[in-house]
């Protein structure tokens, strides 16, 4: 299990509650607060296969939130570190879209001008670290337990980035 965890090859669904993720993204402009803290109320569209924000809690409405730190930045970017607290469909792309700093590259979400003007086609967000906390008995995977497994290197980030070293 933990060489094909290593290599991306599985993907185990324990969810937020058993698992820590650590994101990578690169987004357009600088957020307010170098931390903080999104809270929202997502609503997710089946047919249109995207989520919004929205301000009023109703049927199928779900509060989302994430930690993010921002690392750096230049020109018209930030490289964010994000923490996600609940896990829901495209929870970071439409929080940060929503708060005026959608993430590069982001086709759905982004803005294609400025998609354009870097040449990306695909988003700037990658889960670089996972740590399995696992909060009940997990079985045959209790020996993950506390244990964090974390990329040597995200290209992106490397690319608008080039002083930022992963710790």
């Amino acid at each position: 299990y933990v060489e094909s965890i290593q290599k991306n090859i599985v993907t185990i669904g324990v969810g937020p509650a058993g698992t820590g993720k650590t994101y990578l993204a690169v987004v357009h402009g600088e957020p307010d607060a170098l931390q903080g803290t999104y809270r929202d109320l997502l609503r997710r569209d089946p047919n249109e296969r995207k989520t919004y924000v929205t301000d009023k809690m109703a049927k199928g409405v779900q509060e989302a939130v994430l930690d993010y730190d921002v690392l750096g930045t230049r020109t018209e970017l930030s490289l964010v570190r994000i923490y996600l607290q609940t896990g829901r469909t495209h929870q970071i792309r439409a929080s940060f879209a929503d708060m005026g700093h959608p993430l590069l590259g982001d086709g759905k979400y982004g803005r294609e001008r400025i998609n354009r003007t870097y040449g990306e086609t695909g988003q700037m967000l990658y889960s670089y670290k996972l740590t399995f906390t696992l909060p009940t008995d997990a079985g045959r995977l209790e020996y993950l337990r506390g244990r964090t497994f974390q990329v040597q290197r995200v290209p992106f980030a490397e690319k608008y980035f080039p002083d930022f070293k992963l710790s």
